[in-house]
């Protein structure tokens, strides 16, 4: 057989091929992996300037088959960054010919890792890999085309470590899988994308849709569901938002998103957000401030491009909310609030489509609020629960009417309920408010700020329709038409622990008020079975000013600024108008008492029943006053009338009939220290006021008055009863009055019980304080009865006080239970030099007595001795050159001379000096004064008796007195009377 030989040519190419092929498996299995294997970390740290690392690296150059393992890249500090365990390629080469792309059949990375990292200052651990090339890009850039048939990754591990935070955080994503499908970057192309993952504080991801990247676009259902709160405000709402968020969230949408001509839009459909277990809190060791079961906003459409935003329902159930307002007036839900800094607003294009909200349904089911008023003293918490809203077809389009439903239980007993519609814009709202049993006694905090009172019990309800709108100047206009009530209202004197107002109802029917007019209109007012407890003190202040709480810390100048201020500001607004068609008082009783007066009073008013018509603001209106009751269920009371309260005009006419005056017994012992036994009084008054002329005719009648026993009570008032009573009784045991009275006209209580008491005191003090006028009166005597007057240093009646002695004993014949005191009296200023010539003279008398004693003899007492003219003489001429050497001389003729003058003993000028020095130096004797105020008081009482016939009996001479209190200089000896 002849064997045929390989050409040479043929040999040669066929050694040249299979080196060639031997060449290329040499690089592709061995040199390149080797080339990569040792270059990569060295071109990635010339170029990163970080530290890379690879295990592993094998290529198949015939299947085109690239696998990388144990991958890893570190930070500058050494950490690792990146890492992965393997990274698979798998390229078609013939498509990749055949397409003119990129085109792998399989990319796949098992188990990478990343670690992002962000210091204090806030920078990224990858901050030194964004380095700018300093290239332009240039227009006509094309993407590079690549086709990926699969892309996934396994297992891949995502740690976040946040230090920019005050409190630094950690998070990591594990595992993460994604599987992208038929990946490209042609146009108008879409893969399709698959990803999950898990947080390891809980929490998962879900995403499954269509990518495309050229156009950036892509399409598909998110769901993260499970997510802690706490996380999310750790990890991005730590500074700020200072607050502790608690529970966790599903968020599930349909959603469209795409890039295109520099514009970002996005559409989601049938998207949904739900909270549960929700909890918000100021820190972590506070209570909650908002708790709700579950939060949940549905069918959540969403529109950026259409600037469009559709809700199908948002509702909270089982939420509780509490909120309080601190001593410093910042309400608790502010400090949840991030610190935004104002910002100039930016210019909008003026053509921007404006954002269209509509959501179907909005819902609060079940839940509470309590707030807490922390300002006061003592703080007030009110509480709201249950709370139901509901709100249907809620839209931001003009016009768009909004119906809604609001009730809530208030602080357990009460119940408000809204039920209206609203318009957003223009701003207006018709509701029908329905208030009841609300509880005044809780909100008693507030009412200790400005009065000393207990509201014990007491409920509101309101009942009506308030109607709000914009104006077109763009002020809000309220107006409220209903009707309004105070039920079983008690309140309580803290001072005294004793009822202070009550009521059984009080209504106001008919309201119709406007706010912005600033009228306000009601047709009736009807009060069933009020009462109130008014007290006149001593110092004739009343209850009200001890319970009222004036502002210390308002100055008196600084109260008058605000009061200026207040009225500037009232000229400035509209009038106040109002109206009231009716008030009504059904079955009133009132305790009355007035501790001002000398006789203190109580009274209590029972039965009242009447009203006034007419009330109103128009300056020439009317009110009818007409109202009956009775004083301790037996003395009828009637008061009518008509007052012009603008003209101060008054025509108003009180009655009060037959007061049985034993009634006030224990207040005459507690006061005055005495009963009354017996007796009634009547009272009619009649007051008109004209131009702010007062005309008034007031007659009291007191018949039978006698006063009972006198106890004993150290407290009592010294108050003369016997006397007064004796003055003013006539022959018919009847004490009849016709006397003015004073007080404030304005104050309703004084209509009945004030005015009876201060007319019978009134009187009584003026007879308690003159009785000598009232006995002057009874026989037409117009002096004053009990003074008698004297000349200096005399104890003799001259003719006009023997007639004003005349004039008492005839009105002592008239009230024979009088008796009468005479106090004699001197006064020293008046009296003394009147009778210090008498003790001038004892002086010398004394002197010339010790001269005859001192001859020897018998001894004889000064005042036996006789003195002669001329031992008169010497004797004063002896005793002044004695008491003033000073002031006298001799002449040449022996004589004595007061120095400086020509007065010598031969004149009487120097006797009368001599007698006036030497009276001025003796000083006043008591005994000498008492002396002539005895003659005095003795020169009285002789008259009386004697003359005027009055029983000694009756006739009391006091102890004398040295300058007792007087009015005028006359010299007076005081008379008193006194009974039995």
């Amino acid at each position: 057989m002849k064997i045929r030989r390989i050409p040479t040519k043929i040999k040669i190419a066929v050694l040249i091929a299979g080196s060639l092929l031997g060449i290329y498996v040499l690089l592709g299995f061995y040199l390149l992996p080797m080339l990569v294997k040792s270059k990569l970390p060295t071109l990635i740290q010339q170029q990163t300037g970080r530290k890379a690392s690879v295990a592993t690296v094998r290529f198949d150059p015939f299947s085109l088959k690239l696998s990388v393992q144990e991958f890893a890249l570190q930070e500058p500090n050494g950490e690792q960054f990146v890492g992965l365990d393997e990274l698979f390629i798998d390229i078609n080469g013939l498509e990749s010919i055949g397409q003119a792309a990129l085109v792998i059949d399989n990319m796949s990375l098992n188990k990478p890792t990343v670690r992002i990292a962000r210091d204090k200052e806030g920078e990224f651990n990858f901050k030194d890999l964004l380095k700018d090339s300093g290239e332009a890009k240039q227009d006509d850039d094309k993407i590079f085309p690549v086709n990926i048939a699969k892309l996934s990754i396994a297992e891949g591990k995502l740690d976040w470590e946040d230090a920019h935070f005050s409190s630094p955080e950690k998070e990591t994503a594990y595992p993460i899988n994604l599987s992208i499908e038929n990946f490209t970057t042609q146009a108008e192309k879409q893969a399709n994308l698959g990803l999950s993952l898990e947080l390891s504080s809980g929490g998962r991801l879900d995403w499954q849709g269509a990518i495309s990247l050229n156009p950036l676009s892509s399409s598909g259902h998110v769901k993260l569901e499970k997510v802690q709160l706490p996380r999310i405000q750790a990890l991005a709402l730590q500074d700020h938002a200072q607050l502790d968020l608690q529970g966790y969230e599903l968020l599930e949408a349909d959603y469209k998103a795409d890039y295109v001509d520099d514009k970002f839009n996005v559409s989601l459909n049938q998207s949904k957000l739900e909270l549960h277990d929700f909890q918000v809190s100021a820190t972590v060791h506070d209570k909650p401030m908002i708790k709700m079961a579950s939060f949940s906003v549905q069918g959540i459409g969403f529109d950026l491009k259409k600037n469009e935003l559709t809700v199908e329902s948002v509702s909270a159930n089982n939420a509780d909310f509490t909120a309080w307002m601190n001593p410093e007036g910042v309400l608790s839900y502010q400090s949840l609030l991030p610190d935004v800094k104002a910002e100039e607003p930016s210019a909008e294009p003026a053509n921007k489509t404006p954002w269209s909200i509509k959501v179907n349904h909005i819902g609060l089911n079940n839940c509470g609020l309590t707030f807490e008023d922390r300002t006061l003293k003592k703080p007030v918490t009110i509480t709201a629960k249950p709370i139901n809203f509901q709100l249907t077809n809620f839209s931001n389009d003009a016009g768009a009417s909004l119906p809604f439903q609001l009730s809530a239980g208030l602080n357990e007993t009460g119940l408000i309920k809204l039920d209206g519609n609203t318009v957003i814009e223009p701003l207006s709202a018709q509701i029908a408010v329905d208030a009841k049993d609300i509880g005044l006694e809780k909100f008693q905090p507030y009412v200790d700020q400005f009065a000393r009172l207990d509201v014990i019990d007491g409920k509101l309800a309101v009942d009506g329709k308030v109607s709000i709108a914009k104006s077109a100047q763009d002020e809000m206009e309220i107006k409220f038409a209903g009707n309004t009530e105070i039920a079983d209202l008690i309140t309580r004197d803290q001072l005294k622990n004793k009822d202070f107002i009550k009521w059984e109802s009080l209504k106001l029917k008919g309201i119709d008020a406007d706010l912005p007019a600033n009228r306000y209109s009601a047709k009736t007012l009807i009060i069933n079975k009020p009462y109130v407890r008014v007290v006149i003190k001593v110092d004739r202040t009343n209850n009200f000013d001890d319970i009222m709480i004036a502002d210390k810390n308002v100055k008196k100048d600084e109260r008058k600024a605000t009061v200026k201020a207040a009225k500037n500001t009232q000229s400035e607004v509209k009038k106040t108008e109002y109206k009231l068609g009716k008030v009504q008082v059904i079955d009133g009783s009132s305790d009355f008492s007035d501790l001002s007066l000398i006789l203190p009073f109580a009274a209590q008013i029972k039965s009242l029943g009447g009203g006034a018509s007419n009330i109103s603001s128009d300056r020439k209106a009317t009110i009818k006053v007409n109202l009956k009751g009775t004083a301790y269920d037996l003395a009828p009371v009637d008061v009518k009338g008509e007052i012009s309260p603008y003209a101060g005009d008054y025509d108003v006419s009180i009655n009060f009939t037959g007061m049985p005056m034993p009634l006030i017994s224990s207040y005459m012992v507690q006061f005055a220290g005495y009963k009354v036994e017996k007796g009634k009084m009547s009272l009619e008054l009649n007051y008109k006021v004209s131009n702010k002329e007062l005309t008034a005719s007031n007659n009291i009648l007191i018949d039978r008055l006698e006063l009972g026993e006198k106890v004993e009570n150290p407290n009592a008032v010294s108050l003369p009863l016997e006397l007064a009573v004796a003055l003013m009784k006539d022959t018919d045991g009847k004490i009849k009055l016709n006397i003015p009275i004073t007080g404030s006209l304005e104050d309703p209580k004084f209509s009945v019980t004030h005015l009876i008491v201060d007319a019978l005191v009134n009187a009584l003090s003026k007879v308690i304080t003159s009785p000598f006028r009232a006995l002057a009166s009874l026989v037409g005597s117009e002096a004053d009865l009990s003074t008698i007057s004297f000349p200096a240093g005399s104890a003799e009646l001259d003719k006009k006080q023997t007639g004003k002695l005349d004039d008492l004993v005839k009105a002592l014949k008239t009230r024979t239970v009088l008796k009468l005191e005479i106090k004699g009296a001197v006064f020293q200023e008046q009296d003394w030099p009147a009778v210090s010539d008498d003790a001038l003279y004892d002086q010398l008398k004394k002197i010339k007595a010790a001269e005859i004693n001192k001859q020897g003899g018998r001894k004889i007492r000064a005042e036996h001795v006789v003195i002669s003219d001329q031992d008169y003489r010497r004797l004063m001429e002896q005793l002044f050159a004695e008491k003033f050497p000073a002031m006298v001389e001799r002449t040449l003729l022996g004589r004595l001379r007061i120095v400086g003058t020509k007065a010598d003993t031969n004149t009487h000028e120097f006797y009368a000096i001599a007698k006036e020095k030497l009276s001025a130096i003796i000083k006043p004797e008591e005994q000498r004064l008492k002396g002539l105020a005895a003659e005095r008081a003795q020169a009285i009482a002789s008259y009386i008796v004697q003359k005027g016939g009055i029983a000694n009996e009756r006739i009391f001479i006091l102890d004398t007195a040295i300058d007792p209190a007087r009015e005028g200089n006359e010299i007076v000896s005081l008379l008193s009377l006194k009974t039995d």
